[in-house]
């Protein structure tokens, strides 16, 4: 269907900053969270807003709660429905500016109020006592905040998030009152608000032929972004009470039903694409997004049919929900075990598919209750002759890793270090940098860290010729020609035979090539992303990386 060519770009009343200082606050507060998605549900759930036509439509709303159908009131709904005894079990407020707290003048006891924390303190002051839960909102591309919790995205309106909201909750039919999304003439809410004398009013349809509506900038937004709806939550049903634009929305598009239909079916779409919204400096992205998408698969593009969410992040839980909902095949790369966090514990739930890195990782992945597919990390540097010639030390990894490097230094006292890392001291971390580096070292020392981890940090060393000296870790148990014991004992070792350490790191280099070539990864990826979500069995494609 087509939708008149009108351009709305929304943009809320605060900044990025404020919102989320609001949501630490909240948070603080200790209050119950909505912190999951629910499986699919039977049934429908009504959603009242405040557009005037809902007044005519009262006696449906009491009928369906008699019969079961649980009541959400959006904002204002929430006093009108009181003021006509009917009690919504739901009540839910998005806006953030301190006066929104009036839109629950009449609270009350059995309602449970699901606020969104971006909302002012002055909400929180004003519903003490009674039975509010917070939830997130997606606010701004690339989010991260609050840490480790579900964010709920969608439109721009209390209304629409009440629908994204409920959704991930679940709920799949969705009764909508008050959606009216344009003026009636007379009225802009249900409680009698009227438009602004300087509000511009635009003349919207839904197609050439049909009816006009009137609507400001707001109006014409929220009924915008409702028809992303159709596409985003492909499996949800939409009822329209009442007269208004979203009313005749749902109507055309009721009416189109058989035609769709009658489509043709499109062929099932194999466009792979890598989910990692990092750059260069992530070794995660460049391990498990941009090397092995080299060439046939894609970054970053969620229309793809299959989605490969490389080290997932929280505000990409909407993303893999939707994904699933429209059939498209989710695949979820754990590199770091941090299941403890919420938005792990969902995104594995989420996966069709889970891949790691390293036998460890997916042994920890079993202990929860899925199986996954061992792809190493592949390599990423060209291969240089071996070049041990006398003690220069070389340490570099991530901060997260400084313990380990601080537990060995009382042993690597007598020899020059150079240490490459993002903390305060160390030299900085650049792919340039790194190729100098390597050439001035003789020895790279590779203290223990998580058993989970990958071995590219060995795998890069000795494909740039520096000879391995590591204590023992379930990664590189296999691989021939390193020192792997004790570090210093390593490093006297390697000085006392330079030649013969030389010799080993052209063994374990010829052990590279054979096993963690970008080529020989990817192969494992484009296999993984050919599998059946349904398989019961562990599926493994290579040896630890």
């Amino acid at each position: 269907m087509t939708f008149v060519p009108l351009k709305i770009i929304g943009k809320c009343v605060m900044n990025d900053e404020t919102l989320f200082s609001a949501m630490d606050s909240a948070i603080a507060m200790g209050l119950p969270e909505i912190k999951l998605m629910e499986p699919a549900r039977d049934g429908v759930v009504a959603i009242i807003a405040s557009g005037p036509s809902v007044a005519g439509q009262i006696d449906v709303i009491r009928k369906m709660q008699q019969a079961g159908t649980p009541l959400v009131a959006v904002k204002d709904a929430h006093d009108w429905l009181i003021e006509n005894d009917i009690i919504p079990e739901f009540a839910l407020a998005i806006d953030p500016q301190e006066h929104r707290w009036d839109c629950f003048k009449r609270k009350h006891r059995d309602v449970k109020y699901l606020i969104a924390s971006q909302c002012h303190q002055a909400m929180f002051v004003h519903l003490e006592g009674y039975d509010v839960t917070i939830w997130h909102p997606y606010i701004t591309k690339g989010q991260t905040r609050p840490l480790n919790r579900m964010v709920v995205g969608g439109g721009t309106t209390s209304g629409l998030r009440a629908i994204s909201l409920f959704y991930t909750q679940g709920w799949r039919h969705f009764a909508l009152f008050g959606f009216d999304s344009c003026n009636d003439g007379q009225s802009l809410r249900v409680n009698g608000d009227r438009i602004k004398d300087d509000d511009k009013l635009h003349e919207v349809r839904i197609d050439l032929e049909g009816e006009t509506f009137y609507c400001n900038a707001a109006m014409a937004l929220q009924a915008e972004h409702f028809q992303t709806y159709y596409d985003a939550i492909p499996d949800a049903q939409f009822y329209g009470y009442g007269h208004g634009l979203i009313q005749a929305i749902i109507a055309k598009r009721e009416q189109n039903i058989l035609l769709l239909q009658q489509q043709k079916i499109e062929p099932p779409d194999d466009r792979v694409s890598f989910i990692h919204f990092g750059n260069s400096t992530s070794a995660s992205w460049r391990y498990r997004a941009n090397i092995p998408a080299d060439g046939w698969a894609t970054l970053n593009d969620l229309t793809a049919g299959t989605l490969v969410f490389a080290k997932p992040k929280a505000n990409e839980l909407m993303a893999m929900a939707m994904a699933k909902m429209q059939g498209k095949q989710v695949i979820v790369d754990f590199c770091d075990d941090h299941f403890e966090w919420t938005h792990y514990a969902e995104a594995l739930r989420l996966a069709d598919v889970v891949t790691c890195p390293t036998e460890a990782m997916q042994e920890r992945i079993a202990e929860l209750g899925k199986q996954a597919t061992v792809i190493p990390d592949p390599f990423e540097y060209p291969e240089c002759s071996p070049h041990s010639r006398g003690n220069n030390l070389l340490w570099f990894g991530h901060a997260v890793n400084k313990a380990s490097l601080d537990r060995i230094l009382p042993d690597l006292n007598d020899y020059p270090l150079r240490v490459v890392s993002n903390f305060a001291g160390a030299i900085p971390w650049s792919h340039e940098t790194m190729l100098d580096e390597f050439m001035v070292a003789d020895i790279v020392v590779v203290p223990f860290t998580d058993a989970k981890k990958s071995a590219n940090r060995v795998i890069e060393s000795i494909r740039q010729g520096c000879f391995v000296v590591a204590e023992p870790h379930p990664a590189i148990k296999d691989f021939p020609g390193i020192w792997i014991g004790n570090i210093k004992e390593g490093i006297e070792w390697a000085l006392q035979n330079q030649h013969e350490a030389n010799r080993r790191t052209g063994k374990a280099q010829k052990y590279l090539r054979a096993k963690y070539t970008p080529r020989i990864c990817r192969a494992m990826w484009k296999t993984i992303t050919k599998l059946p979500t349904t398989s019961d069995a562990v599926q493994r494609t290579g040896t630890d990386g």
